[in-house]
Order: structure tokens, then C-alpha cells, then sequence
């Protein structure tokens, strides 16, 4: 599975609320507001790699990874980690999310799906959903007090380059299954 990643600027007199409506071949997506801001970012998945670059103009990523939880699709979470990133930086945020971050905050109440989005040159976006500001929060906490799994090195993951939060404005969000490559 790909997804195309589309950022804007919005008006604050616009109310976006019939934004992002499924485009023809995908297989979901979303639209998102940053809170407080004019920032927001539409989110399309696609099958293939082909059909996510035919939507041009919006950097085409990888879906790398993606857990199921419950919560609704209310406000999602945008962690940037900039690329270029070597290949082993890239790999040890990949298993640290996979293996140590997704299992403390999947049960937590509220919490939503979580995608990992890869680029050509190793940058990655995470987007995770929730149903509240406070489920955020909570999920910041979980990842923040996590302690490194046995062979992390933490000179590998150096943290993200941004991390905005968002209300969604329109989300149909594929269902996430198994290995999502």
C-alpha cells in the first residue's frame, strides 16, 4: 500500500468540512486541520506505487506499517522525521515503533489506527489517530517513559523533526491488516 501526502494552507474562513472526498482508485484517506493553525495535510492510500504517483503533485510514500486500535478518527498526531536518514537510523526507528511504541500505546482508551509512511529518501511520517487531545497526550506519555528494548541504541534514533497536531476534518481511513506491503 502507498499514500500520496498532500500539504496546505487553509483559510480560516473556509470550513472545510466536504474536503478530501475519495479520489477515484484509492483506497482511502483523510483530510486534517492543524489545531490552532493553517496548516493541514490531505492523506490519499492507494493500491500500488503507479497509482499513487498518477495523483501528482504530492510526495508518494510507503506504507510501512500499520496498527488497528478502536479509538475514532477525531485528531491525529503528524510525526515528521526528515529525510535523507541513513538506512540503519531509518531501521531502528522502524523496529522501536513496530516493537516498542506500538505495544505501549495501542490499549490505551481512545487510541486509534497508526500508519508509517516511508519516502524514497528514508523520510517517514507517523500518523496516529485518536479520539481526543487528551488521548495524544496520553499516547506522548506512553512513548516518551517506553524504555529501550534490548539492542536499541539510542544514538540511532535521534528523535522527529516535527511533530503536529490535528483535528480531522474527513477521515475513511483503510482498515489496516497485516503487513501492509
Amino acid at each position: 500500500m502507498y499514500a500520496t501526502v498532500h500539504q496546505f494552507r487553509r483559510s480560516f474562513r473556509d470550513g472545510g468540512e466536504d474536503w478530501g472526498t475519495s479520489r477515484p482508485g484509492s483506497l482511502g484517506g483523510c483530510v486534517l486541520a492543524e489545531i490552532a493553525g493553517a496548516a493541514g495535510a490531505e492523506i490519499t492510500f492507494w493500491p500500488d506505487r503507479d497509482s499513487a504517483a498518477a495523483c501528482g503533485g504530492s510526495a508518494v510514500y510507503q506504507v510501512a506499517f500499520t496498527g488497528a486500535a478502536p479509538g475514532e478518527p477525531r485528531f491525529a498526531q503528524a510525526t515528521w522525521f526528515a529525510g535523507p536518514r541513513r538506512q540503519e537510523v531509518a531501521d531502528a526507528g522502524a523496529r522501536a515503533g513496530r516493537d516498542r511504541i506500538w505495544p505501549a500505546v495501542r490499549e490505551l482508551r481512545g487510541a486509534g489506527n497508526c500508519y508509517a509512511l516511508v519516502g524514497e529518501d528514508n523520510a517517514c511520517l507517523v500518523l496516529g489517530f485518536a479520539d481526543s487531545v487528551e488521548t495524544i497526550e496520553a499516547v506522548q506519555r506512553a512513548v516518551m517513559t517506553s524504555e529501550l528494548l534490548p539492542g536499541e541504541d539510542e544514538a540511532l534514533l535521534p528523535g522527529p523533526d516535527r511533530v503536529d497536531v490535528h483535528r480531522v476534518l474527513q477521515a475513511n481511513l483503510p482498515t489496516p491488516v497485516g503487513d501492509p506491503r
